[in-house]
């Protein structure tokens, strides 16, 4: 009786991150455009979904070790998304640097996505707040967008009162390293070698963005989050983040 009752709340807890997996990825390719990452969460959801459905047949024809061990596995993806949430809700902006970056996301053919329209907000609001900051915008031109991101991000700033003669386009970029590592050849055009950067992404993304900006790429960066907004796609983020760091790895 007690094992009966493990395996159902065991089914019920796969059955529920399944659809919620699934959701996420639906979520965040409506938000954003489709990417690897996306694939891999709608395939985790997957798997979660079959599990649940097909629990007892698998604890009955797989040796006991195995599916504890996916258990296990479960268990640390959704320990390791929690902390990225965690991680992307610290906010330790002083609002005195001399520039704000943006990172970039997807775009759908010229109009920003809900994911960059929401780090845009963020930014807006850190330029009430520090209105002497630059403000970098940074991403290229990607599969199903007609512009770079920088553009279209430079023109939602412009229509929303952000003075054009503070913004900085960087438009070469086609991943959160060379966000940084092309904005810092720009902003040491501009300031020179001293000065002080807050970077705006997701909650989601922190830690990712933290990750390529530790490799050196922009070695002047400080430290400042200014992610103040709830998205869906932790798992998604930290999905392909590892998948990132295989293929660098590989």
């Amino acid at each position: 009786m007690k094992n009966n009752t493990v395996s159902r709340i065991i089914e019920i807890v796969l059955l529920i991150l399944g659809s919620l997996l699934l959701l996420n990825a639906i979520a965040v390719a409506l938000a954003s455009n489709f990417n690897v990452g996306i694939v891999m969460t709608f395939l985790l959801g997957a798997v979660f979904l079959f599990g649940g459905i097909f629990l007892s047949r698998i604890v009955r024809c797989v040796p006991k070790w195995v599916w504890i061990t996916c258990l296990c596995g479960i268990l640390a993806v959704v320990v390791c998304a929690s902390a990225l949430l965690l991680i992307g809700r610290c906010d330790n902006t002083s609002y005195d640097e001399d520039a704000i970056l943006v990172l970039g996301a997807g775009i759908h053919g010229e109009r920003v996505s809900l994911t960059l329209r929401n780090r845009l907000d963020t930014a807006i609001a850190y330029h009430k707040k520090n209105p002497d900051a630059l403000i970098v915008v940074s991403g290229g031109q990607g599969p199903q967008e007609d512009i770079t991101e920088a553009l279209a991000m430079e023109r939602y700033l412009v229509e929303r009162g952000i003075p054009q003669d503070i913004i900085i386009k960087e438009e070469r970029s086609t991943s959160t390293a060379e966000n940084f590592a092309f904005s810092k050849v720009l902003l040491d055009e501009r300031l020179g070698e001293e000065y002080s950067v807050a970077y705006v992404t997701n909650d989601f993304h922190i830690f990712r963005a933290g990750c390529a900006h530790g490799e050196g790429s922009l070695v002047n960066l400080e430290d400042h989050f200014a992610a103040q907004i709830v998205q869906v796609g932790q798992i998604e983020c930290f999905l392909g983040y590892t998948h990132a760091q295989n293929s660098s790895n590989a």
